[in-house]
Protein backbone atom coordinates (compact mmCIF):
# COMPACT_ATOMS: atom_id res chain seq x y z
CA UNK A 1 0.00 0.00 0.00
CA UNK A 2 1.03 3.54 -0.84
CA UNK A 3 2.56 5.61 1.99
CA UNK A 4 0.03 8.48 3.35
CA UNK A 5 -3.31 6.81 1.82
CA UNK A 6 -5.99 5.55 3.66
CA UNK A 7 -6.88 1.92 4.29
CA UNK A 8 -9.45 1.16 1.62
CA UNK A 9 -12.99 0.41 2.62
CA UNK A 10 -14.69 -0.49 -0.74
CA UNK A 11 -13.85 -3.40 -3.26
CA UNK A 12 -13.60 -0.68 -5.45
CA UNK A 13 -11.06 1.26 -3.27
CA UNK A 14 -9.09 -1.85 -3.09
CA UNK A 15 -8.75 -2.59 -7.26
CA UNK A 16 -7.72 1.55 -7.09
CA UNK A 17 -4.94 0.48 -4.69
CA UNK A 18 -3.35 -2.31 -6.31
CA UNK A 19 -3.26 -0.51 -9.66
CA UNK A 20 -1.60 2.34 -8.25
CA UNK A 21 0.61 -0.38 -5.94
CA UNK A 22 1.32 -2.20 -9.67
CA UNK A 23 2.40 1.08 -11.73
CA UNK A 24 4.33 2.54 -8.85
CA UNK A 25 6.64 -0.99 -8.05
CA UNK A 26 7.05 -1.37 -11.87
CA UNK A 27 10.64 -0.26 -12.86
CA UNK A 28 11.74 1.68 -15.69
CA UNK A 29 12.78 -1.04 -17.19
CA UNK A 30 9.66 -2.63 -17.50
CA UNK A 31 7.67 0.89 -17.88
CA UNK A 32 9.76 1.40 -20.91
CA UNK A 33 9.49 -1.90 -22.40
CA UNK A 34 5.28 -1.84 -22.28
CA UNK A 35 5.55 1.43 -23.82
CA UNK A 36 7.74 -0.16 -26.82
CA UNK A 37 5.36 -3.02 -27.04
CA UNK A 38 2.38 -0.82 -27.28
CA UNK A 39 4.05 1.01 -30.30
CA UNK A 40 4.68 4.27 -28.31
CA UNK A 41 8.10 6.03 -27.71
CA UNK A 42 9.24 5.95 -23.67
CA UNK A 43 10.94 9.38 -24.04
CA UNK A 44 7.42 10.69 -26.43
CA UNK A 45 5.70 9.13 -22.72
CA UNK A 46 8.33 10.97 -20.45
CA UNK A 47 7.28 14.63 -21.88
CA UNK A 48 3.20 13.71 -21.67
CA UNK A 49 4.03 12.88 -17.90
CA UNK A 50 6.18 16.00 -17.82
CA UNK A 51 3.59 18.45 -19.19
CA UNK A 52 0.90 17.06 -17.44
CA UNK A 53 2.59 17.59 -14.07
CA UNK A 54 3.60 20.85 -15.28
CA UNK A 55 -0.17 21.71 -16.06
CA UNK A 56 -0.76 20.23 -12.71
CA UNK A 57 1.36 22.35 -10.83
CA UNK A 58 0.30 25.76 -12.93
CA UNK A 59 -3.55 24.58 -11.21
CA UNK A 60 -2.71 24.08 -7.65
CA UNK A 61 -0.67 27.67 -8.05
CA UNK A 62 -3.59 29.03 -9.52
CA UNK A 63 -6.08 27.49 -7.14
CA UNK A 64 -3.91 28.24 -4.37
CA UNK A 65 -4.08 31.91 -5.74
CA UNK A 66 -7.52 32.29 -5.78
CA UNK A 67 -7.96 30.89 -2.30
CA UNK A 68 -5.38 33.72 -0.61
CA UNK A 69 -7.42 36.32 -2.74
CA UNK A 70 -10.82 35.25 -1.75
CA UNK A 71 -9.02 35.23 2.40
CA UNK A 72 -7.91 38.71 1.39
CA UNK A 73 -11.18 40.00 0.52
CA UNK A 74 -13.00 38.23 3.79
CA UNK A 75 -10.23 39.84 6.05
CA UNK A 76 -11.31 43.18 3.95
CA UNK A 77 -14.56 42.54 4.49
CA UNK A 78 -14.34 42.02 8.15
CA UNK A 79 -11.48 44.30 9.24
CA UNK A 80 -13.00 48.07 9.52
CA UNK A 81 -10.31 50.76 8.38
CA UNK A 82 -10.02 53.99 10.48
CA UNK A 83 -8.52 56.77 9.09
CA UNK A 84 -5.52 58.21 11.20
CA UNK A 85 -6.66 61.49 12.58
CA UNK A 86 -3.47 62.97 12.87
CA UNK A 87 -4.86 66.48 14.71
CA UNK A 88 -6.24 64.03 17.38
CA UNK A 89 -3.03 62.19 18.03
CA UNK A 90 -0.68 65.05 17.76
CA UNK A 91 -3.14 66.75 20.55
CA UNK A 92 -2.44 63.62 22.54
CA UNK A 93 1.68 63.97 22.43
CA UNK A 94 0.70 67.65 23.57
CA UNK A 95 -0.94 66.23 26.44
CA UNK A 96 1.33 63.71 27.24
CA UNK A 97 4.63 66.18 26.98
CA UNK A 98 3.00 68.96 28.73
CA UNK A 99 1.83 66.15 31.76
CA UNK A 100 5.41 64.50 32.04
CA UNK A 101 7.63 67.11 30.58
CA UNK A 102 10.73 64.47 30.95
CA UNK A 103 9.03 62.14 28.55
CA UNK A 104 9.95 64.78 25.89
CA UNK A 105 13.91 64.14 27.09
CA UNK A 106 12.93 60.32 26.81
CA UNK A 107 11.76 60.73 23.16
CA UNK A 108 14.96 62.35 22.52
CA UNK A 109 16.75 59.82 24.31
CA UNK A 110 16.98 57.52 21.23
CA UNK A 111 18.05 60.75 18.90
CA UNK A 112 20.78 61.42 20.75
CA UNK A 113 19.38 64.73 22.48
CA UNK A 114 18.08 66.18 18.45
CA UNK A 115 14.61 65.49 19.44
CA UNK A 116 12.35 63.66 17.46
CA UNK A 117 12.41 63.86 13.68
CA UNK A 118 9.40 64.43 11.44
CA UNK A 119 9.54 60.38 10.82
CA UNK A 120 9.85 59.53 14.26
CA UNK A 121 6.83 62.00 15.19
CA UNK A 122 5.05 60.23 12.15
CA UNK A 123 5.43 56.72 13.68
CA UNK A 124 4.99 58.08 16.99
CA UNK A 125 1.66 59.26 15.98
CA UNK A 126 0.71 56.38 13.85
CA UNK A 127 1.52 54.06 17.38
CA UNK A 128 -0.64 56.48 19.83
CA UNK A 129 -3.91 55.77 16.90
CA UNK A 130 -2.91 51.49 16.93
CA UNK A 131 -2.90 52.02 21.23
CA UNK A 132 -6.07 54.33 21.48
CA UNK A 133 -8.03 51.73 18.75
CA UNK A 134 -6.88 48.67 21.38
CA UNK A 135 -8.04 50.19 24.46
CA UNK A 136 -11.03 50.56 22.64
CA UNK A 137 -11.36 47.00 21.51
CA UNK A 138 -10.97 46.17 25.25
CA UNK A 139 -13.13 48.35 26.75
CA UNK A 140 -15.66 46.73 24.34
CA UNK A 141 -16.69 49.36 22.23
CA UNK A 142 -15.86 47.56 19.52
CA UNK A 143 -15.65 50.80 17.43
CA UNK A 144 -11.71 50.84 16.20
Amino acid sequence: MTAGKSTPRTPLDHIEEAFLDNILETSEADLREEFVEEGRSPDEVVALMKARLAAAHEECAQARMAQAREGLAAFRREEKVVPLDLARQRERLAAMRSRAPAASGMMMAARKGEGLSERDEEGLLEDLADLERLSQLRDGDGEA
